[in-house]
């Protein structure tokens, strides 16, 4: 049964945190990935985007993680009043597919890895898979994923203005 808090109640304050947070890496990394991907670019460019990307979404993977348990341990307060029960089920089903999408692209983007990663130049990581077919898997499962993600967050974005035009405050819960 999914938890929720009482309807007039607001996020609680490290879940505003961790969702501004998440919201400004995949932006950041769905923009500037889909950008490298779609156009050519300075090398020098490219390599620094890559480079940016690949620590921040590393740095971001446990902060992802305690999202998920801050959600799982406290829900989420309920839908706007006057939703209807397709848009709270909608709702519910676009959050979830938010939650299992970031979780795919982030795994795949470290298991399609096949160097080292060095994370803001402050330690490195090994490739956990050899097998360059393995991490090729990985790779193409990433791109999907992600381009996926970006349709869900456009979606998630428009959603947010329709319903504020619509005179529903959703947006005022998570500031």
């Amino acid at each position: 049964m999914k938890k929720t808090v009482n309807s007039t109640e607001q996020f609680t304050p490290p879940m505003k945190y961790l969702h501004w947070i998440s919201a400004i890496v995949i932006l950041w990394a769905s923009i500037t990935g889909l950008y490298i991907a779609f156009f050519e670019i300075n090398p020098t460019i490219k390599s620094f985007i890559l480079n940016f990307n690949v620590s921040i979404t590393v740095v971001f993977i446990p902060i992802f993680c305690y999202r998920i348990y801050v959600r799982l341990k406290h829900g989420v307060p309920d839908a706007h009043s006057d939703f209807s029960p397709l848009e709270k089920k909608l709702a519910h089903i676009g959050h979830t597919l938010l939650y299992i999408v970031i979780s795919i692209v982030l795994i795949s983007g470290v298991l399609m890895m096949d160097n080292n990663i060095s994370v803001f130049h402050l330690f490195t990581l090994s490739p956990l898979i050899q097998d360059l077919s393995i991490t090729h898997f990985f790779e193409v499962l990433h791109l999907y994923t992600c381009r996926i993600l970006a349709v869900l967050v456009t979606f998630h974005i428009i959603a947010l203005i329709k319903h504020e035009l619509m005179g529903r405050r959703i947006l005022k819960k998570m500031i």
